[in-house]
This record gives structure tokens, C-alpha cells and sequence, in this order.
């Protein structure tokens, strides 16, 4: 069973730093899904670096995630963001963020499971 909620976006910035300091090195898999492009992954099996709201400039509100490891990072940025959702399991880990932009473009992060991550091969050296 899951949980879905929609956090404010006055609660944006603060949700998104909290999860950022939380889910830190997380491995996630993040999706983009769209009318227009279909579904698409956009990184897999990456540690999460940061998620926050870009609070000046000219991409002002835009949502950034940046994955990867050091030396090797790549940031994912949704310009127009409308929406952001939590999916959580029962016991209120995260699964799921889906971020929704006025193009109705969803970007889904999965965080993996940490069960997951130990029965998966270690990745080539």
C-alpha cells in the first residue's frame, strides 16, 4: 500500500533540502514521462547528490536534482514545476517524488531500496 501527498509549494525549498540531506548517496533512478517524449529513463542506479528549488536567476523556481559521483555528476532541472508528490510506503520511507511541469511532463525519482541494493551484483570496477 502506498501513500501519495502533494507538498505545498511555499513547502518546496524545505522539503526538498531535508530530503536532500536524508537521501544523500541514495540510489536512484530517475524517469521522465510525457505526451509528447513517452517514457524515458534519464539515469539509473546513480547516488543522489542534492534536490532543491533554484531560488534566483533566470531558471527562479526551476527544481534540480543532481546524482552521480564526484568528478562525474549530472543534474536533471524541471523549469516549470506545478506539482510535487511524495509516494511513501507504509512505514513512510519515500519511494517515489514525482514532479509534474506545466507541460505536464512528469520527472519520477525512485529511490531504491536499500533491500534491493544489497542482493544487486556490485557494479563493474
Amino acid at each position: 500500500m502506498h501513500h501519495t501527498r502533494e507538498i505545498p509549494r511555499e513547502g518546496w525549498a524545505d522539503y526538498l533540502l531535508l530530503l536532500s540531506t536524508i537521501e544523500r548517496d541514495q540510489q536512484v533512478r530517475i524517469q521522465a514521462e510525457g505526451p509528447e517524449l513517452g517514457d524515458q529513463t534519464v539515469v539509473e542506479h546513480l547516488p543522489l547528490v542534492e534536490i532543491f528549488v533554484e531560488e534566483k536567476g533566470s531558471d527562479e523556481g526551476a527544481i534540480e536534482v543532481t546524482v552521480g559521483r564526484p568528478g562525474e555528476e549530472l543534474t536533471h532541472r524541471i523549469l516549470h514545476p506545478e506539482h510535487v508528490w511524495a509516494e511513501e510506503s507504509d512505514n513512510g520511507e519515500l519511494e517515489c517524488l514525482d514532479i509534474e511541469d506545466a507541460d505536464h511532463v512528469k520527472t519520477l525519482i525512485y529511490f531504491e531500496s536499500r533491500e534491493l541494493l544489497d542482493e544487486a551484483p556490485p557494479p563493474p570496477a
